[in-house]
């Protein structure tokens, strides 16, 4: 016996059987790229053992197994998409898909979905995105009658810029001002509209308590800008609207006995502010009309 049958003679059986199956392995179609989970398929036409079925994910080949997505600005969820190609000789059935978060939503054009040697589609999804910022990695399994396949779903999502509001935020914040005025004092408003007053008087408490509203770039078109009122005003005018506010509108009562925020000493030291001359620059000075509240 030669030297080189010799070597033959000891090869394991497992690895003839691996050099021999992995002839038979499917073809990587143009553009698509084969599981990295590397196993040998069985010939064609052959039956694949229900305790074998797992050692063969490489039949389905896809377009990308992590889809990376860039939010837009203000983006409440994002669709993905991954595009596969049945790569072997035998049909293959996808079973079902699981998402490791509810917030993830994968969908299968039917199910089961029987996909015939050479076809192929899309599993598509939603991410939904409230709520969340940076980099958001969630994964859906597929699983099919060969092996279960794993892909991620990246989604970088940009912080949001504290100086803007979305449409969607302003909306919802309109309607529960226009229910109840003094909201803006609780929850998740407190964060803007309290916690910066905080120890603040005269300009410092308006441009934290007046100017967050009043001088926004992007307030609501109901919201007057303050420098620009079309009637007089003096300090009883100011103190009027600090301390009630108005009624059945977006304006709350800032007066700490009406729920509001404010003390005696800062609702004194802001209508002193908005009374000022500084303030004033360019306003009418003749006597103001006290507001009806």
């Amino acid at each position: 016996m030669s030297s080189g049958c010799f070597r033959w003679g000891w090869l394991p059986l497992a690895a003839l059987l691996t050099l021999g199956l992995a002839a038979q392995a499917p073809t990587q179609p143009r553009g698509l790229e084969i599981n990295a989970f590397q196993r040998a398929l069985p010939a064609p036409g052959d039956t694949v053992p229900a305790t074998a079925r797992i050692q063969y994910p490489q039949a389905l080949a896809w377009d990308t197994q992590t889809r990376e997505i860039h939010a837009k600005d203000g983006e409440q969820s994002v669709d993905f998409r991954f595009a596969l190609t049945n790569a072997w000789t035998n049909a293959v059935t996808i079973t079902g898909t699981k998402t490791s978060c509810g917030c993830t939503v994968a969908r299968l054009p039917e199910t089961p979905w029987l996909i015939q040697p050479g076809k192929g589609g899309e599993i598509s999804g939603t991410m939904n995105l409230q709520g969340k910022v940076g980099t958001i990695v969630k994964t859906v399994t597929v699983s099919t009658d060969v092996g279960s396949i794993l892909l991620n779903v990246k989604v970088h999502i940009a912080p949001a810029d504290p100086g803007r509001m979305r449409s969607a935020d302003r909306q919802r914040n309109l309607a529960v001002a226009a229910a109840d005025r003094q909201a803006v004092f609780r929850g998740e408003c407190a964060s803007c509209h309290v916690a910066p007053t905080v120890g603040k008087r005269g300009a410092e408490l308006y441009a934290t308590a007046c100017g967050i509203c009043h001088d926004a770039e992007n307030k609501a078109t109901m919201v007057p800008t303050l420098r620009e009122l079309k009637h007089p005003t003096d300090r009883a005018f100011w103190m009027q609207w600090i301390r009630n506010g108005k009624l059945n509108s977006l304006m709350p009562a800032f007066d700490l006995k009406q729920g509001g925020i404010l003390d005696e000493d800062q609702m004194a030291s802001l209508a002193d502010h908005l009374d000022s001359a500084a303030f004033k620059t360019g306003r009418s000075a003749t006597p103001a009309k006290t507001p009806q509240p």
